[in-house]
């Protein structure tokens, strides 16, 4: 039986705004989810195990920066996720010296956490919804809504690759040499 004289003091514990309201919680939050969803996304592409962590470990990191970004008031929603792919680019070049693995194969996975589904899924509906109406003025809002959610969807999806293509390139020859003295596996052994 649970003794109901406590219930209302855990519940305005849990409720309190400064629980709700501060930012490293909400950072930490937004943390642990994305590296479950990093990990669910690099687990699904079957990597070397050794990569799991760190595209996980990458996701939320990346995530987290691209928050930090947007706090500031001159960051957008496209320039964060940009910066934020350059960083997780930066340190996946880093992560895949160290461990000998393919830079690519740590970095894509944790991309996939930050890319805007909703806005991809609120254009489609949008789009849906223009396609039912008759009025002129309401077919011409969700017309509106649907060019502004997919350009969203667009152009942030635009800038995670773009920072993760310009590391790339950058660290083009390096990239080749990432898997250097690992010993060729023959299909048995894997």
């Amino acid at each position: 039986m649970v003794d109901l004289t406590i219930a209302p003091h855990i519940q305005e514990i849990l409720y309190a705004k400064s629980w709700h309201n501060s930012l490293p919680v909400e950072m930490l939050q937004d943390f642990a989810f994305a590296f479950i969803a990093g990990l669910g996304f690099a687990y699904g592409l079957n990597p070397l195990k050794r990569t799991i962590f760190w595209s996980a470990f990458f996701a939320g990191l990346g995530y987290n920066i691209r928050f930090g970004l947007m706090q500031l008031p001159f960051f957008s929603f496209v320039g964060a996720s940009f910066c934020a792919s350059l960083c997780i680019g930066l340190l996946a070049i880093i992560a895949a010296k160290r461990i000998k693995a393919p830079v690519e194969v740590i970095v894509f996975p944790s991309l996939l956490p930050m890319f805007p589904g909703s806005y991809g899924y609120k254009s489609i509906l949008s789009m849906l919804a223009f396609v039912q109406q008759r009025d002129d003025k309401t077919r011409l809002d969700y017309l509106l809504l649907f060019f502004d959610n997919f350009t969203i969807m667009f152009s942030v999806s635009l800038a995670l690759v773009a920072g993760v293509l310009i590391v790339l390139s950058i660290f083009y020859e390096q990239s080749f040499m990432m898997t250097r003295g690992i010993k060729k596996l023959s299909m048995r052994e894997l």
